[in-house]
């Protein structure tokens, strides 16, 4: 009589574990069908996103997969993954895969564009008077004139947070500069060093343009990217 309630607490542990292993494997089988079938529509997804327009609105569609759209410099970007994605024509998709995450790029455009290169030393007109501005700009040249390199005088003299690299603003488009500075650039050589002043906003600069203006490759890429467990099931599907 004692037993028999042992016996019967047995089958009954047997019976529920069999049911949550059940369970479990169902789970398992649903989860991965659901994955196979994202990823067959994450392919076609991803082969209507032609420009930038379409990456957004991609973007806006898949909030969960955290997908953003990043540009590359062919000049300033000079590693292995941006020759690789320099080296695919545009519409291409890849995969990369790391330690902890697999990465999916598709690209979206690669366009020639005119940049500009150029350091500077900036005068605040708010802060110093002419007579101030117009002592420092002797002091200046003729400290260059007697070799002084022009990084060394614009890390000591520019009034802006640029003097940390001495003045060097790298590769930049005309976007990035106001149309007095750009035309300036248009106007010089390469490797002059000439003065733009504009009393309105009281802006005063010593530029030493160090290269002459040219285009250089922009590319725009949708990146996506998934963790290990998940992205297992998503190598070799684009590439």
């Amino acid at each position: 009589m004692y037993k028999q309630p042992q016996i019967h607490g047995l089958k009954s542990n047997t019976i529920f574990m069999i049911k949550k292993y059940f369970y479990i494997v169902l789970l398992f089988c649903f989860s991965f069908s659901f994955s196979q079938t994202d990823i067959k529509q994450l392919k076609t997804d991803l082969e209507l996103v032609t420009d930038i327009k379409s990456a957004k609105q991609f973007i806006k569609d898949n909030p969960k997969l955290k997908a953003k759209v990043y540009t590359y410099n062919e000049e300033k970007h000079n590693n292995s993954l941006s020759k690789k994605l320099f080296s695919k024509n545009v519409g291409a998709s890849f995969e990369t895969e790391e330690q902890s995450a697999n990465t999916l790029y598709k690209i979206i455009s690669i366009t020639p564009t005119l940049h500009y290169r150029a350091s500077y030393i900036f005068l605040d007109g708010k802060k110093l008077t002419i007579s101030q501005i117009n002592s420092l700009h002797t002091v200046i040249m003729s400290k260059l004139n007697s070799g002084k390199q022009f990084n060394h005088l614009a890390g000591k003299y520019s009034m802006d947070r640029n003097a940390r690299k001495g003045g060097d603003l790298g590769w930049f488009t005309s976007n990035k500069a106001s149309e007095e500075f750009i035309n300036s650039l248009k106007e010089n050589n390469a490797n002059t060093i000439f003065n733009l002043d504009l009393p309105e906003t009281k802006k005063h600069y010593i530029i030493n343009k160090t290269h002459q203006q040219k285009n250089i490759r922009l590319l725009q890429v949708l990146k996506i990217t998934f963790e290990k467990d998940k992205n297992k099931r998503l190598i070799n599907v684009f590439n």
